[in-house]
């Protein structure tokens, strides 16, 4: 019965404090909580690696060599080291000892309690009344297995939520972790923010759902299938929240123009890419400038601008960059971020 309530709170910790939903550091913290018990030959760990344990229970009193803070320090200096030369990932393998180190302090709670300090003899017992120390098995230790499963629940969602942190910053409105979870998912998703604010033009309501086109500084460059807006400028907020959506692609491609008609290339990267959103960044020299029409829209971001015969764009829409460039000869360069499928906005 212990066993399964040290797995369940290494794993609620480690999910917590690391803030991860992946299995693989769950695991490794499930393990390190049953290190300890290799000291006993009747625990699940001690029963499968019997030789192992029958050795140390000849040598040392239960819950001490193994239990203690110099046992965490040694699987963590070799968890850090298999990790160096193979996994190259740090927090992960902190899981390992920090699943062992969870496991020594709850058993602190027991009527017994751990020599913490080996090799100092002295029982470490977080409880100084015995009647109110947990038993094995028993009602006590049923509450807390309740309670380390409804952490467990509550660290995966977190985790697959960007951690405690990142969630926290969402709820409050902070832009570090809406950033955060943009950052981690826009290359494999769509992701879109939840925006509660005013349009700065006319301090209406702008409240609803964009998706996140890219970011400028700590700002959004968002659309609502409609326009494009930038969180800051044409939308006053006061709070945003992001949420992932449908699988997607992000591929960004550059197109160089050496004094050729330009929306050839431009035509071509459309029929390449048929259900796909791509915006346009960059300057493009122009033969014609004068008949280059662009329309300021109400509210929204500026995408193209026109400073003498050089065309500026800034995430303008591939289609709408089409129509402008209509007959006219360019040197320059784009940068075309291509997003694939199209998001929903429903």
């Amino acid at each position: 019965m212990m066993s399964v309530t040290h797995a369940t709170i290494a794993a609620a910790g480690t999910s917590l404090v690391l803030g991860t939903a992946e299995p693989l550091p769950l695991c490794l913290a499930v393990i390190g909580s049953q290190l300890p018990d290799l000291d006993t030959t009747t625990s699940t760990i001690g029963k499968i690696f019997f030789p192992i344990s029958s050795w140390i229970e000849d040598r040392y009193p239960h819950r001490s060599i193994t239990h203690c803070l110099l046992a965490t320090a040694a699987i963590a200096l070799v968890s850090l080291a298999v990790s160096h030369f193979l996994l190259g990932d740090i927090m992960t393998a902190i899981a390992l000892p920090f699943g062992h180190l969870l496991a020594c302090f709850s058993d602190t709670f027991t009527k017994q309690g751990v020599q913490l300090f080996y090799p100092e003899p002295a029982w470490a017992i977080s409880v100084s009344n015995p009647r109110r120390r947990l038993k094995t098995g028993g009602a006590g230790e049923l509450w807390v297995l309740a309670i380390a499963t409804a952490l467990l629940v509550l660290g995966i969602y977190l985790g697959n939520s960007g951690g405690l942190t990142t969630k926290v910053s969402q709820n409050l409105g902070l832009r570090d972790g809406v950033i955060a979870v943009y950052n981690e998912n826009a290359a494999t998703n769509h992701v879109y923010a939840q925006v509660r604010g005013v349009w700065s033009s006319d301090r209406t309501r702008a409240d609803g759902k964009y998706w996140i086109v890219g970011t400028e500084g700590s700002e959004f460059v968002v659309t609502n299938g409609e326009g494009i807006y930038k969180t800051g400028e044409q939308i006053i907020t006061k709070k945003v929240s992001t949420s992932v959506g449908d699988d997607a692609t992000t591929e960004i491609k550059n197109l160089s123009f050496a004094d050729e008609n330009a929306i050839a290339p431009l035509l071509e990267l459309r029929q390449a890419y048929p259900n796909s959103v791509i915006f346009l960044s960059g300057q493009l020299g122009i033969d014609f400038p004068e008949e280059v029409n662009i329309s300021i829209k109400p509210k929204q971001y500026v995408t193209a601008s026109l400073t003498g015969s050089t065309l500026n764009f800034r995430w303008q829409n591939l289609d709408e960059a089409i129509l402008l460039l209509r007959e006219q000869y360019a040197v320059g360069t784009l940068e075309a971020k291509i997003v694939q499928p199209q998001p929903r906005f429903n």
